[in-house]
């Protein structure tokens, strides 16, 4: 059962063994590309992400010998798991909408950036949403920084894929916490 206003019709409008791009060769070009690009960032996100997975069970102390002989810092591995991870859902939103895009014709360059930004985006998001919700800031949602690693990387993937609606709640916590500037 469709429903009101989705569509079932996966033919986008064509008849029967109308199989040629309706896409320029130029334009074909720059779709391959993207998808090119964009296969590559999801293949090494998914790879960093299972290392950082594997390495997830303790701290790494790190020297930076280019800031001086005492230069280090313990690193965590879990925030690198939760921006990978959340750079897995925005990348792999991001094919999905390049193909979305092509399949109905609406794609366009201009739109590019967006497509090839949307994982770095999803990432930065895991970790800003994941951290909100293990400080207790986001409302209804008491602190907790034990949950496991397996739920923060989901969380990160689905926070990484939903990124557009995750700007809409971070907009309002920082409306909450900040104000807007009509108040001002």
């Amino acid at each position: 059962m469709a429903m009101p206003g989705k569509t079932i019709d996966y033919t986008d409008g064509r008849a029967p063994y109308d199989w040629q791009s309706k896409f320029p060769p130029e334009a074909r070009k720059h779709i391959c590309y993207e998808a090119v690009i964009l296969a590559i960032v999801l293949l090494i996100l998914i790879f960093l992400s299972s290392i950082a997975l594997v390495l997830s069970g303790g701290s790494y102390l790190v020297a930076f010998p280019a800031l001086g002989p005492n230069a280090s810092a313990n690193v965590d591995p879990r925030m690198v798991v939760l921006f990978f991870c959340g750079g897995v859902g925005g990348t792999t939103f991001s094919i999905k909408w390049l193909i979305h895009a092509v399949a109905k014709g609406s794609w366009h360059l201009d739109r590019q950036l967006w497509r090839l930004f949307v994982p770095l985006v999803g990432g930065v998001y895991a970790c800003a949403v994941l951290t909100l919700l293990d400080s207790g800031m986001i409302i209804g949602h008491p602190g907790d920084v034990s949950r496991g690693i397996a739920s923060s990387a989901s969380m990160a993937f689905l926070i990484g894929y939903f990124s557009d609606g995750v700007s809409g709640l971070l907009t309002n916590i920082a409306n909450a916490v900040f104000g807007t500037i009509r108040e001002k």
